[in-house]
């Protein structure tokens, strides 16, 4: 029987008085600023509660309730916002369980902007940071902090000290067991340039993307550089503000945001490797965030001829590439260049895997309900080789698929044509 929203929240840690560590109950409506607070209400107002949202909705889709789904969550946000309800944990708890996949975008006919919506919601049941919550804060502000912190955790795997390691970084617990292998980290240069250049481009790193996909990054440079793109690495660039944005610290996103925006201060492509990054950043900066397949696909090959691949590539369609960033039909694109490859969409790929950013530490019952349908997914397509565009989504699958036993080699797309471009990893 598929869990219903109120035995999530049970086991989530309490219906009342305490949701996942926030004891928020009853809370009024904190007005954050009057603007804020009338576009929110105009925004939701925009909804005309058609309910072709339904269907396309994760969360609705398991529990059957129409509290968790898009309509009824935009309902209740605006009686919050209007002081007709509390903001009280059932309340949270509805939030909550929303995983942004934005999936009810794409079907909505009046194109409600229910992201934002979402965002503004979590501001409102958001607690003030706690300690913990300011030093990872300051982690993923500072690009030299990030790199301290993946150079700790390799060496902390391969001396076997991550006991230790994990106690000094307490607020990474919970992602212990998502963490892959971590490879040697990179001191990024600002420049890598390329012979006969064509042009310039600018690389987003992320914070968990470099300290945990470094061999991604450095693919991407090398096909980039392949092109004939010359790659510059802003060194003053940081987080993306996508995990405060979940955590509803508005303003800690904002902040991140706008050094971003000062970072990349230039006319160059801003190209991204994760599309949870990129759905942030573009929706901030503009359409010059690109996903780093949207963008090889429209550049000119000319000589660039990848060596055959002869076998299946499945690829699961992350919801930020493909209801945020619409630029999900580009990985099929690229990988299609790849001769004797045969490209085929994961079953299922409508729904999301459940990662969604921190939900899978946030919301583990529901992230595990919504894997176990893309572990069987790929049980039943024999997948052996799975591309997938978002470190979130890449993580969460690969801790299911060695839950399983399931020998599925996860790689980013740029990885995979970068093999057949002669990359060594």
């Amino acid at each position: 029987m598929p869990p219903t929203s109120s035995s999530l929240a049970e086991r989530g840690g309490g219906f009342y008085g305490n949701i996942h560590g926030r004891r928020i109950l009853h809370r009024p409506f904190l007005l954050m600023t009057i603007e804020t607070n009338f576009s929110l209400i105009q925004e939701a107002d925009r909804c005309v509660v058609c309910g072709l949202c339904l269907p396309y909705c994760p969360t609705y889709r398991k529990t059957q309730s129409e509290t968790d789904s898009p309509r009824g969550r935009i309902q209740l946000i605006k009686a919050v916002a209007e002081g007709k309800l509390p903001a009280s944990p059932r309340f949270a708890q509805h939030i909550d369980l929303c995983l942004s996949c934005r999936a009810c975008e794409i079907a909505c006919p009046n194109s409600v902007r229910y992201g934002a919506i979402a965002d503004h919601a979590r501001a409102l049941i958001a607690d003030p940071p706690n300690q913990k919550q300011r030093v990872l804060d300051w982690i993923l502000e500072h690009r030299f902090a990030t790199a301290i912190a993946g150079r700790i955790a390799r060496f902390a795997q391969i001396s076997g000290l991550r006991g230790i390691a994990m106690n000094m970084f307490s607020a990474l617990k919970p992602a212990e067991s998502l963490l892959p292998e971590i490879l040697p980290q990179e001191s990024w240069k600002p420049c890598y340039p390329a012979d006969n250049a064509k042009g310039e481009v600018a690389l987003f790193l992320g914070c968990v993307s470099s300290v945990a996909e470094p061999d991604t990054l450095r693919a991407a440079i090398y096909v980039l550089n392949h092109f004939g793109y010359t790659v510059r690495v802003p060194q003053n660039q940081s987080c993306c503000g996508g995990i405060a944005r979940q955590s509803g610290d508005a303003a800690m996103s904002t902040r991140l945001l706008q050094k971003n925006a000062l970072a990349f201060d230039h006319d160059l492509p801003v190209i991204t490797i994760a599309s949870g990054c990129g759905c942030g950043l573009r929706d901030h900066m503009g359409n010059r965030v690109t996903d780093i397949s949207a963008f090889l696909a429209d550049a000119d090959w000319g000589d660039v001829k990848p060596e055959p691949y002869t076998g299946m590539i499945h690829v699961h369609d992350s919801c930020t590439l493909k209801n945020a960033m619409r630029q999900h039909g580009e990985v099929y694109t690229v990988l299609k260049r790849i001769p004797q490859a045969d490209v085929r969409p994961l079953p299922g790929n409508e729904q999301c895997c459940g990662g969604a950013g921190t939900y899978m530490l946030t919301q583990p019952v529901m992230a595990r309900v919504l894997r176990d349908d893309k572990i069987s997914a790929c049980a039943e397509s024999g997948v052996k080789l799975l591309a997938t565009s978002n470190i979130g989504c890449a993580l969460h699958l690969a801790a299911g698929l060695r839950e399983a036993g399931m020998p599925v080699e996860i790689a980013h797309p740029v990885v995979i044509l970068a093999k057949q471009l002669g990359w060594k990893p």
